[in-house]
């Protein structure tokens, strides 16, 4: 794999040039043979080389064959500059992806305007301090494995408990430059992500603003707030959600996570991409999208015999095995057309995760069929109960669904008392079922329920 190394932005300083080469070289180590661009250092002030210059460096990578991808280890001010000069006809042909941050936010938003393809919000550099070797394995992964460790954040639901569109914005200061011109992407619909480096609490409301009087609250399917550096060591403690909540409706879905901005640890995320976020809350639990996240809690029930006697599909052979269903589960979450939702039941009180629960879709959307399992340590709490109740009005709010079925071994006594709690009745009891952890042919229970 063949990376370029540009710089839209401000220019690398001259002593930055060890920490270019030391980028290089854990690049290399990954597998990834970097080449830096003609004008990525500095040679006037912040400038790198003329704006036509720097874009002419990033074409340069596009039209070449043996570069597989585009990483910008640049930040700033002057990223923007180059928009006017950028083939998009050429980009919108690419395969490539380019990946940068900050300042960057500004071309990878253009990008999308104009091309519709994807870009990557990360600054590559950050592997560089990495003391811990947590990032580069995170990295390494998600490019060269082709995991998905790298996208998967967390977050918490502030208002709202589901959204979901394509992902438009990044560095509120940066996206802003384009407000007015013709790189301004099209937010009907779009998740937008806002964070920042700088800004007290005038500037972010100042900003929140100024997106407002342009109508982008009115469009959006939702915000997702990432880290904002400066406003949350500021002496006001104001949060960026207290500072959004006088700009935007109160039925306007509202997230946020800590794993996107500008702290070494960011994540990273896909301008462009499709992206689903839910959170369900009952009084105890949240039920939160399935990912690699919880592994060691998961496997920890899922290797469990106690657990598993009669379960039909669970990853109990190995941690591999676990892996391999928790990355699916994450991957499903991210398909427009899901034909399945996997959740991880937080207990809230306990901060732990009890167990897992799905909804998994006919053919034509028009039935859903429930799972779930239990950690045995919160058996006997009505857990299962309680997350069952709330995955049927999930159902039935996002879906429009109306017919549910679920099976289970006919001497699971604590699965059907489940089922009959949230009103499903008994349709028919037959043979011919084999639970994972045996031959043994048994009896399972089928229950349906139609609610008009």
């Amino acid at each position: 794999m063949k990376a370029g190394l540009v710089s839209c932005s401000n220019g690398q300083q001259p002593d930055q040039e060890a920490n270019i080469h030391c980028l290089e070289e854990i690049l290399s180590e990954m597998g990834i043979t970097a080449e830096a661009a003609e004008h990525l250092y500095a040679i006037d002030g912040v400038f790198g080389g003329t704006a036509k210059e720097r874009a002419a460096d990033l074409m340069a990578f596009y039209h070449r064959d043996d570069i597989d991808v585009i990483y910008d280890v640049s930040g700033g001010d002057i990223a923007n500059e180059v928009l006017g000069y950028l083939d998009y006809d050429v980009i919108a042909g690419s395969q490539k992806q380019l990946w940068g941050y900050s300042d960057l936010t500004s071309v990878l938003n253009a990008v999308y305007a104009k091309t519709g393809r994807p870009s990557v919000l990360y600054q590559v550099k950050n592997l560089i301090r990495d003391d811990t070797g947590a990032l580069r394995d995170r990295f390494q992964n998600t490019v060269m494995n082709h995991k998905k460790e790298l996208y998967q954040i967390q977050y918490e639901f502030l208002q709202g408990q589901t959204m979901e569109g394509i992902v438009a914005g990044g560095n509120i200061r940066c996206l802003l430059k384009l407000a007015g011109t013709p790189y301004w992407p099209d937010m009907k619909g779009k998740i937008l992500l806002l964070e920042s480096l700088g800004g007290g609490a005038a500037q972010i409301s100042a900003l929140f603003a100024q997106l407002e009087q342009m109508g982008v609250f009115g469009q959006v399917s939702g915000v997702l707030l990432g880290t904002f550096t400066a406003l949350s060591q500021s002496e006001n403690r104001k949060t960026p959600f207290e500072l959004l909540s006088s700009h935007i409706s109160s039925s306007l879905p509202v997230a946020q996570t800590p794993d996107i901005g500008h702290g070494l640890d960011a994540k990273a995320a896909v301008i462009g991409e499709f992206l689903r976020l839910a959170e369900i809350k009952t009084e105890r639990l949240t039920l939160k999208p399935h990912g690699i996240q919880y592994l060691d809690t998961v496997y920890e029930y899922a290797k469990d015999p106690e657990n598993t006697k009669y379960m039909l599909f669970l990853p109990d052979d190995s941690i591999e095995d676990t892996i391999r269903f928790l990355e699916d589960a994450a991957c499903e979450w991210q398909k427009q057309e899901p034909s399945y939702y996997e959740f991880a039941i937080y207990n809230q009180q306990t901060r732990e995760i009890a167990g897992s629960a799905g909804i998994y879709f006919n053919d034509t959307k028009d039935e859903a069929e429930f799972g779930w399992i239990v950690s045995k340590k919160y058996w006997n709490r009505g857990i299962a109960s309680e997350a069952a109740q709330a995955l049927l009005a999930y159902a039935r709010k996002k879906h429009g669904i109306h017919q549910f079925t679920a099976h289970c071994d006919s001497q699971n006594a604590a699965s059907f008392r489940v089922m009959e709690k949230l009103g499903m009745k008994r349709e028919a009891v037959y043979g011919g079922r084999k639970n994972k952890i045996s031959d043994e042919e048994r009896k399972e229970c089928l229950y349906k329920m139609f609610i008009p």
